[in-house]
């Protein structure tokens, strides 16, 4: 039994020892600048909640003011969260951290 936890040992200090080395260890993303990132999110948040405004006014235009926007701002955060920033921020990453 001894014998085998040896060998296994030996192995495992074989193995990592052989190992390749990482390059530079972990990565840490590049800081966003938050100008950028602010700009970027304007020119798409506008045209976002034109649209959700456009396309709801015909059922939410009876409702008040502030019950349309709890209504639009959700819908409009959503969007910005699942579909908008990611693809924006895959297409400009690496302007973002210049």
């Amino acid at each position: 039994m001894t014998d085998i936890r040896h060998t296994l040992r030996e192995q495992s200090r074989n193995a990592f020892a052989n190992a390749e080395p990482r390059l530079g260890g972990p990565t840490v993303p590049a800081a966003v600048r938050h100008w950028k990132l602010w700009l970027l999110t304007v020119c798409a948040i506008y045209p976002t909640i034109v649209l959700l405004g456009l396309a709801t006014n015909p059922v939410l235009e009876d409702l008040y003011l502030p019950v349309r926007l709890a209504v639009l701002v959700p819908a409009a955060a959503a969007v910005m969260v699942w579909q908008i920033n990611p693809r924006l921020q895959r297409h400009f990453g690496a302007w973002l951290t210049r």
